[in-house]
């Protein structure tokens, strides 16, 4: 007899059935998880009531091989489950954030920058120095350049991953902390 879940999920077997199951048993505190390669689902059953948890399934049986059952506290077993998943989105969201300079910035507003970078930089974010010349100031692009370097340097245990000139008027640094990966 086939076990049927619709939606593919684990889910908890409220009675038992009249057929062989694979059974993980990790409710002993003896022998941590015993394994049963054939049980009688029953069976299953009465050591899941007799530790006072969940008996679940999570594949069904197809064919030559028996459903997978654990003998498991199922509502912790969910509660740790969605625990990963909101660290993994928690993890993966890394921003990128933009801080534009002028070639003239002043002593206080650079320490001023400095600041906020190292900030973004410790939540895990990258940080894109930009400086953007205008009229005249295009006349001095390797000034402007060594500048921006010089900005992108002054960051705590920072690396730079690249660099990037847009024309003649627009300069990209791009910091982060950790390995530096180069980009085109």
């Amino acid at each position: 007899m086939a076990l049927k879940n619709k939606s593919g999920e684990p889910y908890i077997i409220t009675r038992a059935r009249n057929c062989q199951v694979r059974l993980i048993d990790t409710s002993n505190v003896l022998e941590k998880n015993k394994y049963y390669e054939s049980i009688s689902m029953t069976e299953a059953s009465n050591i899941a009531i007799a530790a006072g948890v969940d008996l679940v399934c999570f594949s069904e049986a197809t064919g030559d091989n028996l459903a997978f059952c654990k003998v498991i506290n199922f509502g912790k077993w969910k509660y740790e489950l969605t625990k990963k998943k909101k660290k993994q989105q928690k993890v993966s969201k890394k921003v990128t954030k933009e801080i534009r300079v002028s070639p003239d910035i002043g002593d206080h507003d650079l320490e001023h920058k400095i600041k906020q970078v190292n900030g973004f930089l410790d939540d895990g974010d990258d940080v894109i120095f930009s400086m953007r010349l205008k009229g005249r100031q295009r006349a001095h692009v390797k000034e402007a350049q060594t500048k921006i370097l010089e900005i992108a340097k002054m960051c705590q245990d920072s690396e730079i991953v690249s660099q990037k000139l847009d024309g003649n008027s627009q300069f990209s640094v791009r910091v982060t902390r950790g390995k530096a990966v180069k980009e085109g």
